[in-house]
């Protein structure tokens, strides 16, 4: 014994991933789909049996094919670690009481219509196209960055796009928009990345979306903003491997398989999102209950056309990483703190319904 994991369960023979696969032999000790999984890297040492640790060969289905689809037990095995996550602590609902006046949370449960595919940063993994885990549970998910990312994307999509010939709008929109989401990338001396995008987007609109930042935080240079909205990762139950296999021109068979890990349709997880309005602190209730609203009412539009039309995942041009328009009620809550009690919903417009209510002053 070692002591050393990788070297302990070494491969060394194409016998060895079939036993690897099965549990058997000097693997028994591996119980945990994930370990055998990562046990499964030292076959890159022998290039004559990579291939077979992703799939196996057309006789027999082994390695990472066979220990994602082998029963359901990886299934099983990720279910049993989100509810560690949840006795931990970490994938539990939010307390918004010690937060202050107007804050709120929208969360609900959330069910793939179409897989969702990410890319893990781990350096190394028996395919290419891993999908991103959690470093400690190994449990897929979705990071706060990135639904953060996603709808900021769709929200200038659906609420900037739009305006592009109106520079005055454009540039509230865009300010409220720093306000959400904070400090756009590429703000610097000499504009690049994102904020060039928008500069470019609508270039008459450049000097006074700057003229509004300037006006509120009171410098010449762009201020660091914390934006008001904070996401929380979304943690699936399930995995999947799916397989492209391009075929050749000539022969029209394939030969070179790409296996790439999803979370399949059908798949759970739960959105969560909160809203701190520091910025508007302050203010008289009246008017703070209105700049609430309007916020909570464009990020609704922006949850919506992300989850149900463009899609939060990779490859999503191509229809991937959408959800449900329907979910359990009972797990659903929108609170407004102050200003409006705890409201279910089971799809966004009953979502919208509901905070037409508030808006109206019928907080049912």
């Amino acid at each position: 014994m070692s002591h050393d994991f990788y070297v302990d369960f070494r491969i060394q023979r194409k016998e060895d991933i079939d036993q690897l696969t099965s549990g058997s032999e000097k693997y028994k000790e591996l119980t945990d789909v994930l370990s055998r999984i990562m046990a499964l890297l030292s076959a890159f040492e022998k290039e004559e049996f990579r291939n077979y640790a992703k799939a196996g060969d057309r006789k027999k289905p082994s390695g990472l094919k066979s220990l994602i689809h082998s029963n359901g037990n990886y299934n099983d095995q990720l279910r049993y670690k989100l509810s560690e996550v949840k006795l931990l602590g970490i994938d539990l609902s939010i307390d918004i009481s010690e937060l202050p006046h107007g804050s709120w949370i929208i969360e609900f449960p959330i069910i793939l219509k179409k897989p969702f595919i990410s890319k893990d940063d781990v350096p190394l993994y028996i395919i290419e196209n891993p999908v991103r885990k959690d470093k400690v549970f190994g449990v897929p998910f979705t990071s706060s960055m990135a639904w953060k990312g996603n709808l900021r994307w769709t929200m200038m999509k659906s609420h900037l796009e739009p305006v592009v010939n109106d520079p005055s709008k454009f540039a509230e929109i865009r300010y409220q928009h720093t306000l959400l989401f904070g400090t756009e990338k590429g703000m610097e001396e000499m504009a690049k990345g994102w904020t060039k995008y928008l500069d470019d987007l609508c270039p008459n609109a450049k000097e006074a979306y700057r003229s509004k930042l300037k006006e509120r935080f009171g410098k010449d240079e762009a201020p660091s903003l914390t934006g008001m909205l904070y996401f929380y990762p979304t943690f699936w139950d399930r995995i999947d491997l799916e397989v492209i296999n391009p075929h050749d021109r000539k022969t029209k068979t394939g030969k070179n398989p790409i296996y790439y890990e999803v979370v399949p349709e059908g798949a759970k997880g739960f959105f969560r999102l909160v809203y701190l309005p520091f910025y508007y602190l302050g203010e008289p209730l009246p008017e703070l209950k209105n700049k609430v609203l309007k916020d909570l009412k464009d990020v609704i539009k922006g949850l919506e056309e992300m989850m149900l039309k463009y899609g939060f995942s990779a490859k999503k041009s191509s229809g991937y990483g959408v959800i449900e328009n329907n979910w359990d009620k009972t797990e659903s809550r929108l609170i407004i703190k102050e200003i409006s009690d705890a409201h279910k919903f089971g799809n966004f417009d009953e979502l919208k319904k509901v905070v037409d209510k508030i808006e109206g002053g019928t907080n049912e």
